[in-house]
């Protein structure tokens, strides 16, 4: 069994477009699409269908 990676926490508009990064939220990774945008890539998320995001919503980033 793989241990959860460590992540560090930041807001979203830290996060650069295309960078992975977990929703803590709905509990699934999603990218960066654009400044208020990000599609999941996790769970029932295929990539596709982007999800709207606020500047200082808090993510997480694998470390």
């Amino acid at each position: 069994m793989n241990p959860k990676p460590k992540q560090q926490r930041i807001n979203f508009s830290e996060v650069a477009i295309g960078q992975r990064f977990f929703d803590p939220i709905s509990a699934e990774y999603f990218v960066k699409q654009s400044a208020s945008l990000a599609a999941m890539v996790t769970g029932i998320g295929d990539g596709t269908i982007p999800d709207e995001f606020e500047p200082d919503d808090v993510v997480g980033i694998d470390q």
